[in-house]
């Protein structure tokens, strides 16, 4: 049986072991909780470059790109038990394997896959084999993998995978199993997971707002006016407070942090977007339950159903809201951070600047150096910010205007095509530095992309004395420690 697959790299017919069980399905957050709750535990993987390009045909080499047949997994599953027990191969002793029917939601296919430990090779030669290639080939980096054990021995293993450019899916994912950045590879106990992570203090605030209730509906009114939601400088704020502490650090400075992308990625993605997404249900959350009650404190559950009909328009205009307000935070919030490492590093730099119909979000040194044709070319640069780029790097050709570009972004799923194209414009890409370094992405070994580290520390050596010459303080000095 042969079967075609399609993908964004190309076309190649290959061999599909998969049988038919099911009807397809679109793999949301119902699944991975209905999954969940059936099995004893999950395996999550992040898949690094070669768990992915086993599955992708090369039409230049006719090969496929890696021959690993299937992702790597650790030892770890071998030595918990994840799979059946491994048989010894009578003919290779060193090979240790156990076959394994898994269900496939995705595409509604069971296939013979096959858990095999190539001991010879080392520890670590743990591949999963017999795999729908469907599943992989398209998959953007940093991608992650899920195989569920069942409870019943006699049971069925499923798995699926989640594609990291799903960003809804990811988050869900992300916080039902605590996945942060530097996350490889984890065995959880369904039974310990909260499929419905909620926060305590969100818990207390909801028990707030039906005490007030409680008290009728001019009461809630009352609390609801009181009630005020944090400005964006206050987020930020509370989140380099809380970097403060867990790190020791006290400030930002970029030439003295060893990794300051990855503090720039932490503060900026992890820490304040969790302030902020508690603050965020708070505010909308009480909107939706203003507009449901609409006066009327108690309202019955089939009075509420009605509710949520009738005021439809007012419930989406609630969700459009937070929808945009979440958006313009992301990168509202990435250029706060980013300003204020600048800042700590004594880097100057003009903000904001509209040009000729373009508006950067940073001019080094200053907006008069790039407006100016004699010195723009070998004294200034762009740094503009996109936490990730999809197509909207494009926005930043036109800022160039013959003067070094520099693209900085939090994001780990770029692909190789969008990085040949930013590397055709002569657009440098500023990367955290685990990311620079990871298997995960298409990052390494690409002159094109730099890590936030290299940036500041080329920035200083490139720039510290011409900028210093130009009578123009930076890096801590001044024009006349330049003085000899």
């Amino acid at each position: 049986m042969t079967s075609s697959t399609n993908s964004k790299f190309g076309s190649h017919q290959t061999r599909d072991r998969g049988k038919y069980f099911a009807e397809p399905e679109d793999i949301s957050e119902e699944t991975i909780q209905r999954l969940a709750e059936r099995s004893e535990s999950v395996l999550v993987k992040k898949l690094a470059k070669n768990d992915r390009q086993w599955a992708i045909w090369n039409e230049e080499s006719g090969k496929w790109f890696s021959n690993q047949a299937g992702p790597l997994l650790p030892a770890e599953i071998r030595e918990k038990h994840f799979f059946p027990p491994l048989q010894e191969d009578p003919k290779k002793p060193h090979n240790r394997s156990a076959s394994i029917n898994i269900y496939w939601p995705a595409i509604g296919k069971v296939y013979p896959s096959r858990f095999i430990w190539y001991s010879d090779k080392g520890a670590a030669e743990n591949h999963l084999t017999t795999n729908p290639r469907s599943e992989f080939d398209s998959l953007a980096p940093a991608s992650l993998f899920l195989i569920f054990k069942p409870k019943d021995p006699a049971g069925q293993y499923v798995a699926l995978t989640v594609d990291a450019a799903n960003e809804a899916l990811i988050e869900y994912v992300s916080e039902v199993f605590g996945i942060r950045s530097d996350f490889h590879c984890r065995i959880f106990e369904c039974s310990q997971l909260d499929l419905r992570p909620r926060l305590t203090e969100l818990q207390s605030f909801v028990l707030e707002i039906l005490a007030a209730l409680d008290q009728g509906y001019e009461r809630f009114l009352a609390f609801t006016k009181a009630f005020k939601r944090k400005s964006r400088t206050e987020v930020s704020d509370a989140a380099f407070r809380v970097w403060k502490i867990r790190t020791g650090e006290t400030d930002l400075d970029p030439f003295r942090i060893s990794a300051p992308g990855d503090a720039i990625f932490d503060i900026t993605r992890e820490i304040e977007f969790a302030i902020y997404r508690l603050d965020e249900a708070k505010t909308y959350g009480m909107q939706l339950v203003r507009s449901i009650f609409a006066g009327d404190s108690q309202i019955d559950s089939k009075r509420a159903v009605m509710a949520c009909i009738e005021n439809f328009d007012e419930l989406y205009r609630v969700f459009l809201s937070a929808s945009q307000a979440r958006a313009s935070r992301a990168g509202g919030s990435f250029e706060t951070v980013v300003a204020r490492t600048l800042n700590a590093g004594g880097i100057p730099f003009a903000a904001q600047n509209m040009f000729d119909g373009s508006k950067p979000d940073f001019v080094l040194p200053n907006a008069s150096t790039y407006e100016n044709d004699t010195l723009r070319g070998d004294h200034a640069l762009i740094l503009t910010l996109k936490t990730t780029l999809r197509e909207r790097w494009k926005q930043v050709v036109s800022e160039s205007k013959n003067c070094p570009i520099y693209l900085g972004t939090l994001d780990e799923n770029i692909t190789s095509a969008t990085l040949d194209k930013l590397s055709d414009h002569s657009i440098f890409l500023v990367v955290p530095e685990r990311f620079k370094a990871s298997v995960y992405t298409e990052y390494a070994n690409r002159e094109s992309v730099i890590s936030y580290r290299d940036f500041f520390d080329e920035l200083r050596s490139r720039n510290m004395n011409s900028w210093l010459s130009m009578g123009i303080p930076c890096f801590g000095k001044t024009p006349m420690d330049n003085v000899t």
